[in-house]
């Protein structure tokens, strides 16, 4: 098999990423669906019945949780016969016996074994993904069995996917999915009880994700010492090999508290010894989201709010902190691993000093996340200051432009030419690899990635993003051309930075002095409107997940197919003949616009309602929806249609004329 090779008629060989068991596993293009797909080929050997039964079990455990955001998929399984049709042995691929090739999700860059350390927070935020994957494993009776940083991946947009069923164990059946052994574990990962060969349990996958958190913070798992890193070749040894194995059996862990800050006190909790003690992987999740905030693209039809019951779990896990705080601590001997024993050991108790410190450390989140507070309330415009920006041009603030999550400042610098600030709320935290290139008082200043046309700048809190929420500001030309180019639009940009954050450093974002009124869409919740039998228009559609913006504006899904996606939000404009003529959609005047901008997208508008905006002319608050993808226009904007209008048939009746 070479690159540009056909695979099973269908999929074009790119390059080989990586090493399966049986083989090399291949980066393709599917040209049926248009996109790039991860082909991993697995080789029967021995009995043919067993072999089949046991290499099968991988790919439909992975079938369950087709769906699940934080679980790479599947897509299809293909058979080469013995006879190599479709490409043979000669490359050393492993296909020359009968072999199944697993078409799957590509995650890009591979598994997190390949990167450097991250921040404790970060971990945190793809432990919490990871966990919730681990819940649903769990709850269909599955234990993946073999969690470590080489085992997980990063989607294009940042989350956590957990990688690799070939070691996963059914509750109750009698042998794992893997055909090399009755279990399956890496030694510097695996709880205790994996490794003397005992019947594994949701509570494993527990302590592997604990020591895999570890090490993707400070580079190795917690065994204390000198440790062989997943997938290092230079320590061989007969005693190293024994040494790690003897470690995994007798559960030594040392958890470097220094290096890992808030989560030492949850990894705690999680390498207990004895599984009993352990949270399960639900309770992780709601530990962890603690210290980040909920995971931002929080799903329809749940809620954001954390359950009272982990409170008590964090509070009692935090009665460890103290001890840890201290540097690397080995956890006490509890119980072996089986669970026959009592559950011993002394958890630490917290001294005063301990108490002030975690308190001081609550009220600096607790005043940060105050800072924005209810987006639905908050004063966005507030942030904006056309006197400092004046100097650049006749500035004039536009409150009642696109979505509530924006603000924008318009600046004409002579007739032909304008430019438009925009300041908007983001979801999101910080990201982690980056450091400010600036400070102003407690607010960070960093710069977004160049563009050729608008300069961008994020304006990060004093302690991580614990709401999930930033401010964004967003320079670019409207009209005309600015003298200068991109280097004009990044000093505005600055400028208006500066006075944003003086606004911040003063303390809580003011409130609206004027509240939305009853009517506005500002009360809706965008992710509400579309339920999954009516997103089943897009195929492939991801309907269970998605992604979703500050105050429920905006909810984005995408498909699995021809990369199509969409989103639903809402939009406030003047309505003028650019929208072209309306027609009827569940009761309401409707706009289609199709755009090709690089990327093809259809998006229609619905006319909610109207009212005065802030300079006495007529404005509307419209329901915006597009569709997006590798699909010709035409059926672009027939899913856009009958989506939009699922959507429209669900917004609140509009108040009476």
């Amino acid at each position: 098999m070479r690159s540009g090779d056909e695979f099973a008629g269908r999929y074009v060989l790119k390059e080989v990423i990586g090493a399966g068991r049986s083989g090399n596993v291949w980066l393709a293009h599917d040209t049926v669906v248009g996109q790039d797909v991860a082909l991993k080929p697995e080789r029967i050997e021995g009995d043919r019945q067993t072999a089949v039964r046991r290499l099968l079990g991988e790919p439909r455990a992975m079938a369950k949780f087709r769906d699940h955001p934080h679980v790479v998929t599947l897509y299809d399984v293909v058979t080469v016969p013995q006879d190599g049709n479709g490409g043979g042995d000669r490359h050393g691929d492993g296909e020359g016996a009968d072999t199944y090739w697993f078409v799957m999700e590509y995650v890009p860059g591979g598994g997190l074994d390949r990167q450097p350390p991250m921040s404790p927070l970060r971990a945190a935020r793809i432990g919490a993904q990871l966990a919730e994957a681990l819940a649903a494993l769990h709850e269909a009776g599955i234990v993946h069995c073999d969690v470590k940083p080489a085992n997980i991946g990063l989607s294009r947009r940042g989350t956590g996917k957990l990688l690799d069923f070939g070691a996963a164990y059914r509750v109750g059946g009698t042998e794992t999915i893997t055909a090399n052994g009755p279990f399956s574990f890496t030694p510097d990962y695996a709880a205790p009880e994996l490794a003397r060969g005992n019947v594994p349990r949701p509570a494993s996958d527990v302590f592997c994700l604990a020591t895999t958190l570890h090490a993707l913070v400070t580079g190795s798992p917690p065994r204390g010492g000198e440790t062989e890193k997943d997938g290092d070749p230079s320590r061989k040894g007969e005693d190293a090999e024994r040494l790690r194995y003897w470690k995994a059996e007798q559960g030594v862990v040392e958890i470097d508290a220094a290096a890992v800050g808030p989560l030492a006190p949850v990894l705690t909790a999680m390498l207990q010894r004895d599984p009993r003690q352990r949270p399960d992987a639900a309770e992780v999740r709601q530990l962890l989201e603690a210290i980040t905030g909920p995971e931002p693209t929080t799903r329809q039809g749940t809620s954001a709010r954390r359950p009272r019951r982990h409170r008590r779990l964090l509070a009692a896990v935090l009665g460890l902190s103290a001890a840890l705080a201290l540097g690397l601590v080995a956890l006490p001997d509890q119980a072996d691993g089986d669970g026959d024993g009592g559950g011993g050991g002394g958890g630490g108790q917290a001294t005063h000093e301990s108490d002030r410190s975690r308190l001081d450390e609550d009220t600096s989140i607790a005043k940060q996340s105050a800072l924005i507070g209810d987006p639905h309330t908050a004063d966005l415009c507030a942030l904006a200051d056309p006197t400092s920006l004046g100097r650049f041009g006749e500035a004039q603030v536009d409150a009642e432009y696109g979505n509530f999550d924006r603000c924008d400042v318009l600046i004409r610098p002579d007739d032909k030419t304008r430019i438009d600030v925009s300041i908007r709320f983001r979801r999101g935290s910080p990201p982690e690899t980056s450091e400010p290139a600036r400070t102003i008082g407690e607010i960070g200043i960093l710069e977004d990635p160049p563009e050729s046309d608008e300069c961008g700048l994020a304006l990060l809190p004093p302690v991580g993003d614990v709401n999930g929420i930033l401010v964004g500001i967003r320079v670019n030309v409207e009209d005309g051309s600015v003298a200068g180019g991109t280097a004009t639009l990044c000093t505005i940009a600055d400028a208006a930075a500066r006075s944003a954050a003086e606004v911040l450093n003063q303390g809580p974002l003011p409130r609206r002095s004027t509240p939305y009124p009853d009517a506005s869409l500002a009360w809706v919740n965008a992710c509400e409107l579309l339920d999954a039998k009516a997103l089943s228009v897009i195929p492939g559609i991801r309907a269970a997940a998605p992604e979703v913006g500050v105050g429920n504006w905006d909810c984005e899904w995408f498909s699995d197919v021809d990369d199509l996606e969409t989103e639903v939000s809402f939009y406030r404009d003047q309505v003028s003949a650019e929208y072209g003529a309306p027609i009827r959609l569940s009761g309401y005047d409707a706009f289609v616009v199709p755009e090709r901008n690089g990327e093809d997208t259809c998006t229609v508008f619905v006319k909610y309602r109207e009212y005065g905006d802030n300079n006495a002319e007529t404005a509307a608050e419209m329901l915006r929806l597009y569709v997006g993808g590798q699909r010709p226009m035409d059926e672009l904007c027939d899913m856009a249609t009958e989506l939009t209008a699922s959507a429209a048939a669900e917004l609140p009746a509009p108040p009476a004329r």
